[in-house]
């Protein structure tokens, strides 16, 4: 938080002074505006997890088909998508009914995409397939961006931990842990495969429903 926050203040003091022209005040206060959004996030982030992590927040799985989980997830990461060039991909499957809370499963998913887009250059794909298991359906989410070293899969999803690859890209190391613990909650869990400078896959597993 101190990075952002070192940001508003110091855009303040400057706004504060005066000494700017009218178009510098627009940018100042226009970063002023994405640094806030930052700490906004991360403290979103934060409140979410000690609530989980306490039971202050009880998921509630049932039944529900996993194409609709999908396709809200994919909106919510479009626009930063679309300012990348990067198309987001769904191989063909039929509608599966799977044990989720739809809003929490929905948050997990978008972490992951979010993260795919952030670590993916400009005018490449994701690609995400549903593959029906014998206790699990499997959501698999694939980038073509920086990859991460097999030495870190486990460590990425440890609250607060950033890759040494990514020590340049804004972030707070929150996402992957919130989403693995969202999982979780629900009986499911989170797997990572990866080469660097090729793919990553995080592939979600969510409980079939009993027939």
């Amino acid at each position: 938080m101190k990075t952002p926050l070192s940001g508003i203040t110091m855009y303040t003091d400057l706004l504060w002074e005066g000494n700017i022209t009218a178009s510098e005040q627009q940018e100042f206060l226009s970063r002023m505006k994405t640094e806030t959004e930052k700490l906004q996030w991360m403290m979103d982030c934060l409140i979410k997890i000690s609530r989980l992590e306490v039971g202050a927040i009880e998921l509630s799985p049932v039944p529900a088909g996993i194409k609709q989980t999908i396709s809200d997830s994919i909106s919510s990461v479009y626009s930063a998508a679309s300012k990348k060039d990067i198309s987001i991909k769904t191989a063909d499957f039929k509608d599966i009914s799977v044990l989720q809370d739809r809003k929490w499963t929905c948050e997990a998913m978008t972490n992951i995409l979010e993260n795919a887009v952030k670590y993916s250059k400009l005018n490449q794909e994701i690609d995400i397939a549903v593959d029906l298991l014998p206790l699990y359906t499997k959501i698999s989410i694939t980038d073509h961006g920086i990859g991460i070293p097999p030495d870190e899969w486990n460590l990425i999803f440890k609250r607060f931990y950033r890759g040494r690859n990514v020590k340049n890209v804004e972030g707070a190391g929150l996402g992957l842990y919130l989403a693995s613990l969202i999982l979780q909650k629900q009986g499911g869990y989170i797997l990572v495969d990866s080469k660097v400078g090729h793919y990553t896959t995080f592939s979600m597993f969510l409980q079939n429903c009993k027939k």
